[in-house]
């Protein structure tokens, strides 16, 4: 039996089109880190380098354990002095910051799930001007580009879900308030956004079992192959300099429906996982694969269990 998929409805495609939807983002966490050492001690903890965090920009990174395999995926946000903003998985939040005190000999920081925080997406033609309702300025065009109010813990952070939209992290009751003014979606709509769009999630298309280079952490600018030490680096470095990443995650097109996930996908032979698929506004299924990047270069006649054709659209990318 076919299993169902999340779906954008043509009635939200519409308002994509001529306005903007909003919806809440429940599955991600608000963690707040700070300290005087805070910087340095992230920086030998990430992938990314601290250095390109300013208050225009945010970085995205992930959290190795020492053998190199991924702890949790992390945005991270410039807050107030000596704090910093980071957004993970909310399955992966207390481990995360369970992992990050373990860690923390020597230094003086501070790290915790911050619960009167929250997340919603807002995504469409007119996104810019819904932010206004925050008190927040368009952030600039680039990945992860973000603006703040100053004086409060209020972000808005360029997510490409559809092909312009933010990320609003705010006050529940803010968040609350939008959701109340603006008719929010379904929430699965967005997580069908997101994979029609090709932007894999940790814990949905990949996790600990999987290098973060194999899912693509260089195509969305996670990882610095030019800063020092970090938990994790040698194995990452000898992936990159060694020919080591064989697989990453592709957005593709399948002609009909998975039966389930993760769906194996053939050529001659099983190849590679269908990792998520979900039907556009024209009734067309998109889904995010892990494949060998030699047959995707190929361009080798792809296909699923149950004799769906797969077609690779282009690598997941930011």
């Amino acid at each position: 039996m076919t299993t169902t998929l999340p779906r954008l409805s043509a009635a939200t495609a519409e308002r994509l089109l001529q306005s903007s939807v909003v919806a809440p983002r429940s599955r991600w966490a608000v963690l707040k880190a700070s300290g005087p050492t805070v910087r340095d001690y992230l920086q030998g903890q990430v992938t990314q380098d601290l250095e390109k965090l300013t208050p225009g920009q945010g970085i995205h990174a992930c959290l190795l354990t020492p053998q190199g395999k991924a702890a949790s995926e992390l945005y991270i946000l410039e807050g107030n002095r000596d704090e910093l903003i980071l957004l993970t998985p909310g399955s992966h939040a207390v481990a995360t910051v369970s992992r990050l005190r373990q860690f923390a000999l020597g230094h003086e920081i501070r790290i915790g799930v911050v619960d009167d925080l929250a997340i919603c997406s807002i995504q469409g033609a007119n996104a810019a001007a819904t932010i206004n309702d925050f008190d927040l300025p368009e952030p600039e065009n680039g990945w992860l580009a973000c603006s703040r109010k100053s004086s409060e813990d209020t972000f808005a952070l360029v997510m490409p879900e559809s092909p312009r939209g933010f990320w609003i992290i705010s006050s529940r009751e803010k968040i609350d308030k939008a959701l109340g003014s603006y008719e929010p979606v379904n929430e699965d709509e967005f997580e069908a956004m997101r994979i029609i769009r090709g932007f894999p999630d940790f814990g949905t298309e990949w996790d600990e079992s999987m290098h973060p280079l194999n899912a693509n952490l260089i195509e969305f600018n996670g990882v610095s192959f030019e800063k020092g030490c970090y938990v994790g680096q040698e194995v990452t470095a000898r992936m990159n300099w060694r020919g080591g990443i064989k697989k990453k995650l592709y957005r593709v097109s399948i002609d009909g429906r998975p039966d389930s996930f993760p769906c194996p996908i053939q050529s001659t032979v099983k190849i590679g996982e269908l990792k998520s698929a979900a039907i556009d506004h024209e009734n067309c299924c998109f889904g995010i694969a892990l494949l060998p990047i030699e047959v995707a270069e190929a361009g080798a006649p792809l296909s699923l269990e149950n004799d769906v054709t797969v077609t690779i659209l282009e690598a997941c990318h930011a």
